[in-house]
């Protein structure tokens, strides 16, 4: 159920919810919302609906509030339990794991409490006699069906454990304040009412030690604690200037931002596991920055990488599993490694490679799963792959095109999963430079789904993508410092017009259109997947077999020609003969699909496509522009009159011009600037070749 069908949700008779809290199942979908009314009076009420059923009512047995977030954490990680969903999402902000159940206690039997299983639990109760209900509630349902610690927050006594916080920790300030404006903990005083109150994660982290019986006094040092040695930590950092540490853990490493939340987290848990104390958040900051500095002005330098990086002669392909194993790949072969020694990043959405097969690969298994024309459309679609594994780029754009039904999403899944798998597998288009630099920064593959055009300023920013672009901008919460994105990628469209009508952006790009596929034809989706599944393995092997052959053979390939893209072109080159292609097979492919690619520009931009008409009618034409304009105009209305796409002022006109002349010159348009005459008045000159 999506966000906008939500919010259109209305009650027959309750009208419009005030709130509204999406209970998910464990795969993200929502399956039930708790819709909250507020009445006059200051009374509220909330009222079920079910997804599934489409009815106003709640299901027999409900998923656990915020349960996607509880089953990514550690699986001995604290879960607090409150009494209501704004109280959990407002602990969840402060970094807390956090759950409740729908129906409070008159309910709580009806709610799966498995995913609790394992962690140690809080209860933070309302202030009333259904909060108690509720609590005594749910801890017997987890000690005695779960086997589960938990423990209950004794609300009455918050005011004295906060004061004895603040006293301990030297907080006189807060002493002060909170003696002389003491907290009202009313009749229905919950957790949300604490956050509001000012409390923080200080304050909890005391009532949590408090509960939890950690020590005599429950209160945390205000001191950093040294880090215990369950896990080696070492410090570096990149040549861009960003901190990172590497940690060997269960027998591998792992390489994490610094400034990661991740990382954060990560101190925080090994801190408890030392001490069976919580650290402060001010000690853990500390801890935090003392890492970073000693990584900035005492760490090695290294570079990171983002599923595919290079040191030396080789290749290395990360493949995304937990156990952090990697593909090494040079001029003799290739083979999986447990520890590879180059330093890779990974964002929470990148997933796992399978494993190559080592009983030998077959490219050609992957025909049947992509949706071609013609041999050199699946050349194509084969040497973009082979483009993705190169070191450094420059990488040319893959645009896949057709009507619908023509499997370009498929097809666009199936060749992204062979390099970067991601969820989601595509995006929508982006807003902006600086959305798509940050994505790259996070993704080896850019893959942006069902486009049905592409902005000139996005144009532009694809082009410095593909061949090797950055943005910077300020950085928060500073006045004059800048953080600065760099990055190539490998870029994935689909849609159905045609998108490379720019021509600085088709002369990147690789453009494959796909037929309709017949309704007689059409593969069942499960059946796709699992045979897809069953020769991924192959099919890889298949690709790291050529992109070997591409490092072996790199040094000695020579081209007939140098087409833009050259490094591009003489790499997947160096790879024809893993692939079983004759000598020189992808240039006359590539040839023919950027000829086919200029024609389709060309004939996309009417300033183009007028004046490729005028030499075909005159051979040769020369004047200015303001006569090139008139001349167009008058003869080819129809091409001419919309004033978006034909411009209408001289300089415009020019600058659409010199843009449009690369793809006109490859298809015999000779076009020329020079001035004459003691003006200094400028003349353009057309001819056919």
């Amino acid at each position: 159920m999506n966000r906008s069908k939500i919010k259109a949700l209305r009650h027959p008779k309750a009208g419009t919810p005030t709130a509204q809290y999406p209970y998910r199942d464990e795969k993200g979908e929502v399956v039930l919302l708790a819709n909250r009314f507020d009445r006059a009076g200051g009374r509220k009420s909330f009222l079920p609906y079910t997804v599934a059923t489409q009815s106003w009512t709640a299901p027999d047995t409900r998923p656990l509030y915020r349960l996607p977030e509880l089953l990514a954490a550690k699986p001995d990680s604290l879960v607090i339990i409150t009494e209501g969903e704004k109280c959990a999402d407002a602990l969840a902000s402060l970094g807390y794991i956090t759950t409740t159940t729908f129906g409070g206690a008159n309910a709580a039997h009806k709610t799966d409490l498995s995913p609790v299983q394992g962690h140690r639990a809080i209860i933070w109760p309302d202030n009333d006699e259904a909060g108690r209900k509720y609590a005594d509630q749910i801890a017997t349902a987890l000690s005695t069906g779960f086997s589960t610690s938990v423990h209950v927050l004794q609300v009455a006594d918050f005011p004295v454990q906060i004061m004895e916080f603040y006293k301990q920790s030297g907080a006189d300030q807060k002493l002060a304040n909170i003696q002389e404006n003491p907290v009202q903990i009313c009749k229905g005083w919950d957790a949300a009412d604490a956050i509001s109150n000012g409390w923080g994660v200080a304050e909890i982290d005391a009532l949590i030690a408090s509960a939890l019986n950690i020590d005599e006094n429950p209160v945390l040092s205000g001191e950093p604690a040294p880090i215990s040695n369950q896990a080696d930590i070492d410090v570096w950092k990149t040549p861009d200037g960003e901190a990172y540490a590497t940690l060997r853990l269960d027998g591998h490493f792992e390489h994490w931002p610094i400034a990661s939340a991740t990382f954060k987290k990560f101190l925080s848990y090994q801190h408890y596991q030392s001490t069976e104390k919580m650290l402060p958040q001010s000690a853990l900051d500390d801890q935090r920055r003392t890492y970073e500095g000693q990584a900035l002005f005492g760490g090695e330098e290294y570079p990171v990488f983002n599923r595919i990086g290079a040191l030396g002669r080789t290749l290395y392909l990360d493949l995304g599993g937990t156990d952090w194993k990697a593909v090494a790949i040079n001029a003799e072969g290739w083979q999986v490694i447990d520890h590879p020694p180059a330093r890779f990043t990974r964002a929470k959405s990148m997933q796992a490679l399978p494993l190559p097969a080592s009983n030998g690969g077959d490219i050609n298994l992957l025909r049947p799963f992509l949706n071609t024309g013609n041999e050199a459309d699946f050349q194509m679609l084969v040497a973009w792959l082979i483009g993705c594994f190169h070191p450094k780029g420059p990488y040319p754009i893959l645009i896949l095109n057709g009507e619908q039904g023509s499997a370009k999403s498929t097809t666009a899944r199936v060749l992204r999963n062979l390099i970067d798998p991601a969820n989601p597998i595509a995006r929508s288009a982006p807003n902006s430079e600086q959305d798509l630099v940050i994505a790259a920064k996070h993704n080896h593959v850019l893959a942006f789904d069902n486009l049905s055009t592409i902005k000139p300023m996005m144009a532009d920013a694809f082009c410095r993508i593909a061949t090797g672009g950055g943005f910077g901008t300020r950085k928060l919460h500073t006045d004059a410092d800048e953080i600065l994105f760099s990055a190539t990628r490998p870029c994935l469209l689909n849609g159905i017009p045609d998108l490379a009508g720019r021509p600085d952006l088709a002369d990147r790009a690789i453009v494959v259109s796909l037929p309709v596929i017949p309704p007689t034809e059409r593969a069942f989706e499960g059946e796709f997947n699992k045979a897809l599944d069953a020769a991924m393995p192959r099919i890889l092997a298949g690709l790291l077999d050529a992109v070997s052959a591409a490092l072996g053979n790199l040094s000695s390939v020579r081209l007939s020609e140098r087409p833009r893209m050259a490094d591009f072109a003489k790499w997947v080159s160096a790879a024809e003969p893993a692939l079983g292609w004759a000598e020189g097979a992808f240039l006359t492919a590539y040839t023919a699909n950027r000829d086919s690619g200029d024609r389709a520009t060309v004939e996309s931009n009417p300033v183009g496509l007028s004046i490729l008409k005028l030499v075909q009618d005159e051979v040769r034409w020369s004047g200015t522009m303001t006569e090139l304009k008139t001349t167009l105009r008058n003869r080819y209305p129809l091409l001419t009159d919309d004033a978006y796409t034909f411009p209408r002022q001289e300089n415009k006109l020019s600058a659409a011009i010199r843009r449009i002349i690369p793809p006109l010159r490859r298809m015999g348009v000779e076009i020329s600037f020079a001035r004459q005459g003691q003006s200094g008045e400028r003349i353009l000159r057309l001819e056919r070749a």
